[in-house]
């Protein structure tokens, strides 16, 4: 089945409020947030994965997939226009994207672990997507089918927004007991409330 599977990480926002590009937060002494997504969705037997970046951060992200990824299937997909924002992003990854299945996932929400997707891929089902729960509160990432896949990947202009797109079809509610799920690292503060004690990730 996770042969069916792949992955968009979103990573060509321009990180305005936090002044430094997310992706290259760390998130750990070995890790940073980019680095530490690729290698959880590889360990869950994710193996497709596309990395939509922005030119600022190509040469970086390159960089990383090379010495850290070599022979696995990841590759890098440019948003040449980071400011048309992230459902543009969210398009240019579903044109290198031809599997059955696809996890969204956002750079900056960091907190996804192996069980969480192993968990999200046993609930997963044709014309339907998969959010983890926590508390009534929708988290992070997401699984899609091929039919909203191409659905969204027809929608011509900047003003669509996925939360609102993913209305028109099935939702399936996986609760989940972690609360970081719903975690968005936007802010130098929200960075520090989470990652006080990171030192910084060494390329």
């Amino acid at each position: 089945m996770k042969n069916s599977i792949s992955a968009i990480i979103l990573a060509a926002g321009q990180s305005k409020r936090m002044n430094r590009p997310k992706p290259f937060l760390a998130f750990d002494e070995k890790k940073n947030f980019i680095s530490n997504l690729i290698s959880t969705y590889i360990e869950a037997g994710i193996n497709k994965i596309r990395v939509v970046v922005s030119p600022s951060i190509e040469i970086e992200c390159s960089k990383i997939i090379k010495e850290h990824y070599t022979g696995w299937p990841v590759t890098i997909v440019v948003n040449s226009f980071p400011e048309k924002g992230r459902f543009y992003s969210l398009q240019l990854g579903l044109e290198k994207t031809d599997t059955e299945f696809c996890f969204i996932q956002n750079a900056d929400n960091p907190f996804v672990t192996e069980n969480l997707l192993s968990h999200m891929c046993r609930r997963i089902k044709q014309d339907a997507y998969v959010v983890p729960v926590f508390k009534n509160e929708k988290g992070h990432p997401i699984v899609i089918c091929k039919k909203i896949m191409n659905h969204c990947s027809k929608l011509n202009g900047n003003d669509f927004n996925l939360r609102e797109e993913l209305h028109k079809f099935e939702e399936i509610s996986l609760e989940w007991n972690q609360k970081n799920i719903l975690a968005n690292i936007n802010t130098e503060d929200e960075y520090q409330k989470y990652f006080s004690t990171c030192e910084v990730f060494m390329k």
